[in-house]
């Protein structure tokens, strides 16, 4: 009877199989899997994040300097006194010296920067460093937009008025694979004047 007794005892209290682990197991490593991807792609468009809120800075600043002269502020390539209607270029990036994006923070203000005094006229300032570089190109109706970094170019329509284009690149990874943000005074994209290109981090 007592023996009878222990087995019954025993066979309650058995443990899992290795099957019964090993399937636990698996499951914990797709979860995790599932998650590493998730948190990833929120971290990816969080970078992008910074981009989007600096160029709606740059278009409000153009907007602020268009009420007061009359006229859009183009400031890439051209120099401390900005560009004529229609010149610059939308790959010489400030804050950076280089003009290069890559995987360092840049602090807003770079004095070393040679078109540092152009942006110092357009008013724009950020929170803290910045790790995209920005660009604007700015024109009359007579000039056409310039082409963007974009894959897809804009589908720009003919100027009827002055205008301006803002881009921003960067290179989180520095792999020399740019996540491109552009911005412009018409609408394009989803209406909001605002077109994003991730790159493949």
């Amino acid at each position: 009877m007592r023996r009878a007794a222990r087995r019954t005892a025993a066979v309650g209290h058995r443990g899992f199989t290795l099957v019964e682990l090993l399937v636990v197991i698996a499951m914990i490593g797709i979860l995790a899997a599932l998650a590493i991807f998730s948190f990833q792609k929120l971290v990816k468009s969080a970078g992008t994040s910074e981009a989007v809120a600096m160029i709606q800075s740059i278009r409000a600043a153009e907007e602020a300097h268009k009420a007061e002269t009359l006229v859009y502020l183009g400031c890439s390539g051209c120099g401390p006194s900005g560009c004529a209607p229609g010149a610059g270029s939308l790959t010489a990036y400030y804050p950076q010296t280089n003009k290069k994006p890559d995987d360092r923070k840049w602090h807003w203000q770079n004095p070393n920067h040679s078109d540092y005094a152009c942006w110092n006229l357009l008013h724009v300032s950020a929170d803290g460093p910045v790790q995209f570089g920005y660009s604007v190109v700015a024109g009359s109706p007579a000039n056409a937009p310039p082409p963007t970094s974009l894959t897809v170019q804009p589908n720009w329509p003919a100027p009827q008025e002055g205008w301006y284009v803002v881009q921003a690149a960067g290179d989180r990874d520095n792999d020399l694979s740019y996540a491109i943000v552009v911005g412009a005074s018409f609408s394009f994209g989803s209406g909001s004047g605002v077109a994003i290109e991730k790159d493949d981090e």
